[in-house]
């Protein structure tokens, strides 16, 4: 596994410190976790992101029926 050497200040240092402190995590397995996200640029998907479909139960989500065409207003020739 290659080795990265950063410069962090002080304040910057404590931040990530505490961050990876949070999360339970050492603060290079933090860091690496957090370079590879940012390399990805977000295209990635959430974690759970597709168990979400059909999660919610609400009528108001559901597609509505298409008027008849009867409903449909007149129409003129454009050409």
């Amino acid at each position: 596994m290659a080795q990265l050497t950063i410069y962090l200040d002080g304040d910057t240092e404590r931040k990530a410190r505490a961050a990876a402190l949070r999360e339970g995590k050492s603060l290079s397995k933090w860091a690496r976790g957090n370079l590879d996200r940012a390399a990805d640029n977000g295209h990635r998907w959430l974690e759970g992101y597709f168990e979400l479909f059909g999660s919610i139960s609400d009528p108001s989500f559901e597609i509505a029926e298409e008027p008849p065409w009867s409903a449909d207003g007149p129409r003129e020739n454009i050409f």
